[in-house]
């Protein structure tokens, strides 16, 4: 063979290995880059059904329902803990946890609020006493109260119990509502306040009907409950809340929080084309 075949053997082989350099280089760069791990966000709350419960749970609550819902879409690690209240607002006040499930706005102005609520809690009585009613703070002054200290209680409650610390039976640690229904149902306190909703998925799933009984709620002590956020992970606490926001309108516009509710045997707390919702 010529020489002149070998020269032009040589410079299709060059050119060919040329073309797949290119092709590899050009295959780089319009591949999509590698996954980023999936960001995690860390929920606390003490246990209060039904907007939190036990999780892992097919009902861990509808409030953390909100949050998968939310945020599992956009690709976030959603982690739930049950932590003692105090715990667990130290800890989203700290960073060491992203949001806080039950926070009132009014009680802790400098954590970070989305603009939607995740419910309404009025402020109820319970007592083993059929016949007992809450007609106004003189009502608590001949029984003991059980009550959770750290939970949002009014002025007048609390200032009630440093006058009559005697009167007040404080419970600490985990659990709190549940136990506390315990200790009402034992005949260790009298009376006991909480949520209506709460109050009602405790005395309902425990089988308390005839034993733990309505006694009225305090007016103007309702108020409304948010998703809180930590001020030491700024500014991702503040997207987080806009990403919130859009999230439960769609949530809501779509029906699919009404769907959620009903899981828990609840209505639309604002009430839109609704009766009543969570806490009223």
């Amino acid at each position: 063979m010529t020489t002149a075949y070998f020269e032009r053997l040589r410079a299709r082989v060059a050119i060919l290995l040329l073309a797949a350099a290119v092709g590899v280089a050009l295959s780089v760069v319009s591949s999509p880059a590698p996954c980023a791990a999936q960001e995690r966000l860390l929920v606390v709350a003490d246990r209060r059904m039904p907007y939190n419960g036990e999780p892992g749970d097919p009902r861990e609550g509808y409030a953390v329902e909100i949050l998968r819902a939310v945020f599992e879409r956009k690709g976030y690690e959603v982690e739930y803990a049950l932590l003692p209240w105090k715990r667990a607002v130290q800890d989203v006040r700290t960073g060491s946890a992203d949001i806080l499930i039950g926070a009132v706005r009014e009680e802790m102005p400098d954590l970070i609020y989305p603009k939607q609520s995740l419910g309404r809690a009025d402020l109820c009585f319970y007592s083993t006493d059929k016949d007992w009613r809450f007609t106004g703070p003189d009502s608590l002054g001949g029984v003991v109260t059980g009550f959770v200290p750290g939970h949002s209680y009014p002025d007048w409650f609390l200032q009630a119990f440093k006058d009559q610390p005697t009167r007040f039976h404080a419970l600490h640690g985990g659990d709190a509502f549940s136990r506390m229904l315990a200790m009402l149902v034992e005949g260790r306190v009298q009376v006991i306040p909480g949520s209506r909703a709460v109050a009602d998925y405790y005395i309902r799933t425990g089988q308390f009907q005839e034993q733990v009984f309505f006694g009225g709620c305090s007016d103007g002590d309702t108020r409304d409950l948010f998703f809180a956020l930590s001020p030491a992970n700024m500014p991702r606490a503040s997207l987080l809340a806009d990403a919130l926001d859009s999230g439960v309108d769609t949530l809501r516009n779509t029906g699919q929080l009404n769907h959620l509710l009903i899981k828990y045997g609840l209505k639309d707390w604002l009430g839109l084309g609704q009766a009543a919702g969570p806490g009223n």
